[in-house]
């Protein structure tokens, strides 16, 4: 039988994923494990979040910027949401803080089982923080490198209605498109 590229607890008790790590098989990614010879795509990124996400929580902010490969390095407290929708009671855990959203069917991605908000939506959800710091920002700026991607998210923004924060961040994603590094 053969094993998937990344492991988690939910596959192998946490003694083989360090022994695999140990013998040099496998390196870390998050709380999981990845095969030396596999790329850390997206996919791969996200089947890594197995273990912490349940089917209920969306990966949002620098867990989704770090799922798309913006950032180098996975959050040390993940950020999930759940949708006001299916709420229950929001359970944020030692590596997960939940949040309540409004995110829509269509501004969500499945990669490996693990839902993720897209990139034009991890886009806005930055761009409507309070404060921004400039490795977030050249983040976004790197998911706006595409301009399909920009101008989705430039419409999602826009279409938030009385959203706190609307105005500020339609302006920053217009200034991030047009500045992009």
């Amino acid at each position: 039988m053969r094993l998937s590229p990344v492991l988690t607890r939910l596959d192998l008790p946490v003694a083989e994923l360090s022994a695999l790590r140990l013998d040099g098989d496998a390196f870390a990614l998050d709380e999981a494990v990845i095969a030396v010879d596999e790329p850390e795509l997206a996919v791969n990124r996200a089947a890594a979040l197995a273990g912490v996400f349940t089917p209920r929580m969306v990966a949002e902010l620098d867990t989704a910027l770090w799922v798309y490969g913006c950032l180098d390095r996975p959050p040390a407290v993940h950020t999930g949401a759940v949708r006001r929708d299916a709420r229950r009671r929001l359970l944020s855990t030692l590596r997960v803080t939940l949040r309540e959203t409004a995110v829509t069917d269509d501004e969500i991605t499945e990669l490996a089982g693990i839902r993720v908000t897209s990139r034009p939506r991890t886009a806005v959800d930055v761009a409507l923080l309070d404060d921004v710091s400039p490795e977030r920002e050249d983040a976004v700026r790197e998911l706006l490198r595409a301009p399909v991607i920009a101008a989705e998210a430039l419409t999602i923004a826009l279409q938030l209605g009385h959203t706190p924060g609307k105005l500020r961040a339609v302006d920053r994603l217009r200034q991030w498109c047009v500045s992009r590094r």
